[in-house]
């Protein structure tokens, strides 16, 4: 045990002397002797839901009845979206399953104090599409599609269980918490089917489930999820004023604002965990619906700014708010797929890689950690990850790790543990779709 230990601090010394664009390999046993932090929740590929420490143990499976189809038409059933609460005590996740007669989605709440797996929601006609707890782990609120398709519910359902409280609609819709769990600032409406764009605040009284809403002055620029500071004492909206694309950061009621930032054509932001800086993107669209572009980093009290050049499409803040991760979209690969007969025609599905680096938001010095395929799973979410930071994080509680979902040379879909140092190797933790970590 005494050589195993030398070898494991000896390798570590080693990466720590090495070259920034040089990693060496992790032992084995380094993953198990390490310090966990937090727990990670993934999507196996059999389509079940798993959480598990970053070492691979505390393994819990929380379902086991998910359905992989053999033949177009068969039965279906698989679970998405794991969504941890603030405290790290629940994981919020969505089930979908389908046959020839009717699709259901349902909402399923795991508890880590005691175990229980318990189904909160259910639905035919309405699917929930993105999930974000409330501030006090109480109630999970989500956006779920109509049966018509044509517009966006808002809704809120108790964590205990019992029914479910409608609060808003509009197509797209986005929003953000106050700290204290009784307003939200929106942004809903715009499109053909749905209600004017517009920005306004929601009164939450959970008890009387009473919901009123109020307007903000403000013309809503290209932008998507607003965002509440995490002290609760500021909010960062998009608007077009005098002709020019604006970032703002208004008080608690929407008022006194200061520009903080302007953009070219579209932007998408987030607030460090502490309060005392905001990036944002200042891009291009993207991905169909996501941002493309520069990192700006603001600090809030000097103003004093930071630019990351190159084709930036996400980031998520680490928990000390001392750097960020950010990933480039490298240029698409193609594979050709081809269709019909002999001389049909060959249409290219564009295969993209991302890069994944890590800023010091001090120094302002950037190390690149993984160049990599991205799961679908994880693709699709990029373009909305201004709402997912709020909601979901691939960083570990202690700032050391990553969590991602990359496809291997064959295909196959994993999960990777990232060192943030950019020293170590990125190891494999299971086969699955997708993962994030708790936020504690």
């Amino acid at each position: 045990m005494k050589k195993t230990l030398i070898f494991i601090v000896s390798g570590l010394l080693l990466a720590s002397c090495l070259p920034k664009d040089m990693q060496v390999p992790q032992s084995p046993l380094l993953s198990t002797l390490e310090r966990k932090s937090g727990l990670i929740s993934y999507i196996g590929t059999d389509g079940n839901m798993y959480i598990s420490d970053q070492a691979g143990g505390k393994l819990k499976q929380l379902t086991e009845d998910a359905i992989i189809p053999e033949n177009q038409g068969d039965p279906i059933l698989y679970y998405q979206y794991p969504t941890w609460s603030r405290d790290g005590s629940q994981l919020a996740f969505m089930g979908i399953s389908s046959d020839s007669d009717q699709t259901q989605s349902k909402l399923i709440i795991a508890n880590m104090d005691d175990d229980s797996v318990k189904q909160v929601y259910a639905s035919e006609s309405e699917h929930p599409i993105y999930l974000n707890w409330s501030p006090d782990n109480a109630n999970l609120s989500f956006i779920s599609t109509s049966v018509s398709g044509q517009n966006i519910i808002l809704q809120s359902v108790p964590a205990a269980g019992g029914d479910r409280t409608i609060l808003d609609t509009g197509s797209p819709y986005y929003w953000s918490w106050a700290p204290d769990g009784k307003v939200m600032v929106v942004h809903a409406g715009g499109a053909a089917t749905s209600s004017p764009e517009h920005l306004a605040f929601l009164n939450v009284d959970s008890e009387t489930t009473t919901v009123t809403e109020y307007g903000l002055d403000s013309t809503p620029a290209s932008f998507q999820a607003p965002a509440w500071s995490p002290d609760g004492s500021r909010i960062a909206l998009a608007r077009l004023a005098d002709e020019k694309n604006e970032i703002i950061v208004t008080d608690a009621t929407g008022a006194n604002p200061q520009t903080i930032g302007t953009f070219t054509e579209k932007t998408a932001f987030a607030w460090s965990r502490d309060g005392a800086r905001f990036a944002y993107i200042d891009g291009t669209q993207s991905l169909d619906a996501g941002t493309i572009g520069p990192l700006h980093v603001v600090d809030i009290e000097t103003s004093e700014e930071k630019v990351q050049e190159g084709n930036i499409v996400a980031f998520f803040w680490s928990p000390s708010g001392e750097e960020i991760a950010y990933f480039i979209l490298l240029q698409a690969q193609a594979e050709g797929n081809s269709s019909g007969e002999s001389g049909g025609s060959t249409q290219a599905t564009p295969q993209y890689v991302l890069n994944l680096h890590v800023l010091d938001v001090t120094s302002g010095e950037s190390r690149e950690l993984f160049t990599y395929r991205p799961t679908q799973q994880f693709l699709s979410i990029l373009p909305y990850f201004d709402q997912y930071h709020q909601s979901a994080t691939i960083w570990s509680p202690d700032n050391n790790n990553l969590v991602l979902s990359f496809l291997g040379q064959s295909g196959s879909p994993g999960i990777a543990v990232v060192p943030a140092s950019g020293k170590l190797e990125p190891r494999l933790l299971a086969q699955g779709f997708l993962a994030f970590w708790s936020w504690e």
